[in-house]
């Protein structure tokens, strides 16, 4: 029998300022925790949760609350608890289950003994992490830079655009910036040109999109990052002829990248790909991999696929 697929979230208790790593497993459509240890705060710095859902409850494998047999994480209301509680006692299994507990999905954050200064976080399918600076302070502009190069014996220039769809997670509306449409109306998505061949080998972004995520309008709440291969049915081309694909998200500011994604998988029957989504919620803006392939014909096609989804 195949492995499990497990991965990593990383918990925060809020009142005592304490880390705690959680590994969840895949069973049928959910993440749930099947451990949980102690995490020292110089290794919390350093890590970031490799999955996100609306909650996360622990598997019959792990104990329920002692006092009210809740699963959910964080979810536990009970007036008192039964453990020692602090910071710096020995952790107990109902510290999974108190409602001091978050899940975290901040960035790293930068520091001598880890990620050092310029370094960037690198995400995989289905990673979130929050569109932060290393102090933890949010950027309010990026610089998005997609790449990608042809593959070898790929035969006539593909021309692969890169475009935004500005839409809402409330309803099917969006507005689509691409090279035929190059600023939104509110200048919160500017498209920077359309690269027609891919062929940058490896020197640099393709296309360039600038972001202002103050300036998107209230009534949107998400921003697709997409490709399309342009005329891709009268030229019987999929993305199985490109290669090194990725997204960088830098500080508008600087330039310096602090999240990149480099896109993995069989994308040969596909001619479309939603690589990933900016998602605002209460606690500001993150950044989602997506890394979905799609069979659109062109990107207003396109449009209506990610307008319709609810990430």
């Amino acid at each position: 029998m195949p492995k499990p697929e497990t991965k990593f979230v990383k918990a925060h208790c809020v009142k005592h300022d304490r880390y705690f790593g959680l590994e969840v497993r895949k069973v049928g459509r959910e993440w749930k925790v099947v451990n949980m240890v102690d995490l020292p705060d110089e290794d919390a710095r350093l890590l970031s949760s490799e999955v996100k859902q609306d909650r996360f409850v622990s598997n019959e494998n792990l104990l329920p609350c002692s006092r009210c047999g809740s699963r959910v994480v964080g979810g536990c209301a009970c007036g008192k608890k039964t453990r020692n509680c602090g910071k710096h006692a020995d952790y107990q299994l109902d510290c999974l289950y108190c409602n001091e507990c978050k899940i975290d999905y901040s960035l790293p954050t930068r520091s001598a003994g880890g990620v050092g200064e310029g370094e960037v976080v690198r995400l995989s399918q289905g990673q979130e992490v929050k569109i932060r600076y290393a102090d933890d302070s949010p950027l309010t502009g990026l610089w998005v830079g997609v790449g990608w190069d042809p593959a070898v014996g790929g035969g006539e220039n593909i021309d692969v655009d890169s475009s935004v769809i500005v839409s809402s997670s409330n309803n099917a509306s969006f507005d689509l910036v691409y090279f035929g449409n190059k600023t939104h109306p509110s200048g919160c998505v500017v498209h920077h040109g359309d690269n027609l061949t891919g062929r940058g080998d490896g020197q640099g972004d393709d296309e360039n999109i600038t972001v202002n995520l103050q300036s998107v309008p209230a009534n949107r709440d998400r921003l697709y990052f997409v490709l399309n291969i342009y005329n891709c049915v009268s030229r019987k081309q999929t993305f199985g002829s490109i290669r090194n694909l990725y997204i960088r998200l830098s500080s508008l500011t600087d330039r310096k990248p602090l999240i990149e994604y480099p896109v993995e998988g069989n994308f040969s029957r596909y001619t479309s790909l939603i690589i990933g989504c900016a998602i605002r919620t209460r606690d500001g803006w993150s950044f989602k991999a997506l890394g979905v392939g799609e069979n659109a014909t062109d990107v207003h096609h396109l449009a209506t696929h990610c307008a319709s989804r609810h990430d």
